[in-house]
């Protein structure tokens, strides 16, 4: 995956279409990933979190990420021992 600066471009994977060609399908995934894998590491890729919720939240974790009403990713994160 080709990536410009401050590109907005996406890819999206079909992974039941994958299964048609699986060999290709998984060579493609890899260098995808592993591109985007680069960019993290360089601090390049960030990734626009619009809530932590707790493990034990799950279900409002998962009513706000279908709800459509946030900007950016939904990550349910270990519940802290107190």
């Amino acid at each position: 995956m080709e990536l410009a600066a401050h590109s907005r471009s996406a890819h999206f994977y079909n992974i039941w279409a994958g299964k048609r060609r699986l060999t290709r399908f998984r060579r493609r995934v890899a260098k995808d990933l592993g591109s985007v894998f680069v960019l993290a590491a360089q601090g390049r890729l960030h990734a626009q979190v619009a809530a932590r919720i707790p493990l034990s939240e799950a279900a409002r974790a998962l009513e706000l990420a279908e709800s459509r009403t946030v900007t950016g990713k939904v990550v349910i994160v270990p519940d802290i021992e107190r």
